[in-house]
């Protein structure tokens, strides 16, 4: 459920975001790439992914170790995307 007790937890949750402005510039190699140098460097990271793509989650997975999230707002709305967000930074 969507709480403000959540909302103050999640601005002490730290996170790295990769953008571009279109497919194929590289999002995902990037965002892969940190993960994977991060979890090496002793680091817990959780990878999330937004939209419908079945593909990148499973580098995300092989590159932490631990499951990608799928952040999708049209999918999840407001409360659950925040819900899912922070259940899995936990």
């Amino acid at each position: 459920m969507f709480t403000s007790w959540g909302l103050c937890h999640l601005r002490n949750i730290p996170r790295l975001m990769i953008a571009a402005t279109h497919s194929g510039a590289g999002k995902t190699t990037v965002a892969t790439a940190l993960m994977s140098a991060l979890t090496r460097a002793g680091l817990t990271v959780q990878p999330y992914k937004v939209g419908p793509d079945y593909i990148d989650p499973g580098y995300h997975t092989a590159a932490t170790g631990r499951v990608s999230r799928n952040l999708d707002a049209w999918f999840l709305g407001r409360a659950g995307l925040t819900e899912l967000f922070r259940r899995g930074a936990a």
